[in-house]
């Protein structure tokens, strides 16, 4: 399945299948971000949650550019009108000026709209990330102690 995006009156189509999963970026970009704002969050490291905030522009983009691959790449399946992230950029930019007074006019919403087409495609499954967080550890999480009495001694 895929979303239909309208930029500049042209259709394109947001697909995470197999050339998205082959495009490494987009799974680096995408698992880094979602760690570095869960391991800020966990440790109240605000340093870390804001490095992570930092980069979800370019993860955006990222993401965008690998959904546009399989429809829009440089490869035999693709029409070759989205060749490089370089024109996805511009894309990108496009998209944002024309969609500057909805929630997706924006990068965090471009991204929210990519990684939810992603879970209706499956991608989390193709790459392998839904059984690796299924079969982690998971951390105990701690409990506050302070609604305890002290003991006496």
């Amino acid at each position: 399945m895929y979303k239909v995006i309208t930029i500049n009156g042209k259709d394109y189509h947001l697909e995470y299948s197999i050339e998205a999963s082959l495009y490494a970026d987009c799974v680096t970009k995408l698992t880094t971000l979602l760690t570095d704002i869960e391991s800020g969050e966990s440790t109240a490291d605000v340093k870390k949650l804001l490095s992570g905030f930092s980069n979800v522009p370019q993860t955006a983009l990222t993401i965008f550019y690998a959904g546009l691959m399989e429809a829009h790449g440089n490869h035999p399946d693709g029409d070759g009108s989205v060749p490089d992230i370089q024109a996805a950029k511009r894309l990108i930019s496009e998209y944002i000026k024309e969609h500057k007074d909805d929630e997706t006019g924006n990068f965090y919403g471009i991204m929210q709209m990519c990684i939810d087409q992603m879970g209706e495609d499956g991608f989390f499954k193709l790459v392998g990330l839904e059984a690796m967080m299924a079969s982690a550890p998971k951390k105990p999480r701690k409990t506050p102690q302070d609604h305890k009495k002290a003991s006496g001694k």
